[in-house]
């Protein structure tokens, strides 16, 4: 039997992820850095942050073992070898990101004190958390995932817009159609 779509579940992660990847690097790059390291606002943006980050982490450690289990489609091809090798290596790449944002983030939280204040213990935020190694790397792989995230979207809309191959209905949910009265 050759399945079309993904895997319920695979679908239905893939959309939690996307949606939290996008909210954690929109608080990231506008929000907190309008946000005083003084003001208790901050602390709970940081909190919302590291939360979205440890709920994508749970996510993706669900996804790895789902696929593991379950039949995914076979590849649909652009037509072009270059941009099916480009495919592949973007969607592992996202899996090498996403860890990397995660480690270095839990990193950089338990190194610099952040996540014993964000869990509510007393202190302050440092001020220097721009100058740790573990903060460039984690802002750097946000820039290079964002990257990624718009070639991705990018491949989406060429396969359904230009090639006309129904690509998002492999990770798209079905809509109920308006049936026609004869």
């Amino acid at each position: 039997m050759t399945h079309k779509r993904h895997h319920p579940s695979i679908r239905v992660i893939h959309w939690l992820v996307a949606a939290l990847i996008i909210a954690a690097l929109v608080m990231s790059a506008l929000v907190m850095p309008g946000i005083p390291d003084d003001s208790p606002e901050k602390i709970a943006a940081l909190r919302r942050h590291m939360a979205a980050g440890s709920l994508v982490f749970v996510l993706t450690a669900l996804r790895f073992l789902t696929r593991r289990r379950v039949k995914r489609p076979a590849p649909l091809s652009s037509g072009m070898p270059w941009a099916d090798w480009l495919a592949r290596a973007v969607h592992r790449l996202f899996d090498l990101l996403i860890l990397t944002m995660i480690c270095s983030g839990a990193g950089m939280a338990i190194v610099s004190g952040v996540l014993r204040i964000v869990l509510g213990q007393p202190g302050h935020l440092p001020a220097n958390l721009d100058a740790l190694p573990l903060h460039m790397l984690h802002r750097y792989t946000a820039m290079v995932l964002f990257a990624m995230l718009s070639l991705h979207i990018g491949g989406a809309l060429y396969h359904q817009v230009i090639l006309r191959d129904n690509l998002i209905s492999r990770m798209g949910f079905p809509f109920p159609r308006k049936r026609t009265q004869p």
